[in-house]
């Protein structure tokens, strides 16, 4: 995972807001995708949707990453597009239910479950 995802913060923080191509979380700027897991928040390489591939989810794979994380949360830019079919396949092979929506909706839904002590595994596409 290492390779993958270059962590930012080492613990689930909330997001306190997003757009312009960016994140905010405590009181810091994050140009660009953005994954959060149990383990934090990290950089998430894909930009775009047109960018998204398969091995962008490839935390999905570790079992330690699964432990503890309810469902995968999926914000997918400013539209909502329907989620690739590798992405079921991958969300159903690791035993999770997929939540695809907008990055806006997935900021906030991502914010209420943190706060019901509830974790999504939350791959987030930026948004203009």
């Amino acid at each position: 995972m290492a390779a993958l995802l270059e962590q930012l913060l080492n613990e689930p923080v909330p997001l306190k807001g997003y757009g312009g191509g960016a994140f905010r979380f405590a009181d810091q700027r994050h140009a660009g995708g953005l994954c959060i897991l149990p383990g934090g928040l990290h950089h998430w390489r894909p930009a775009t949707w047109e960018e998204v591939r398969e091995e962008d989810f490839a935390p999905l794979a570790q079992a330690e990453v699964r432990q503890g994380v309810d469902f995968v949360l999926f914000g997918c830019g400013a539209a909502h597009l329907p989620p690739p079919p590798w992405l079921l396949r991958m969300a159903a092979l690791a035993g999770l239910g997929l939540e695809v929506m907008t990055t806006g909706a997935a900021v906030r839904t991502y914010n209420l479950c943190r706060d019901e002590l509830r974790l999504p595994a939350t791959f987030l596409l930026p948004v203009e």
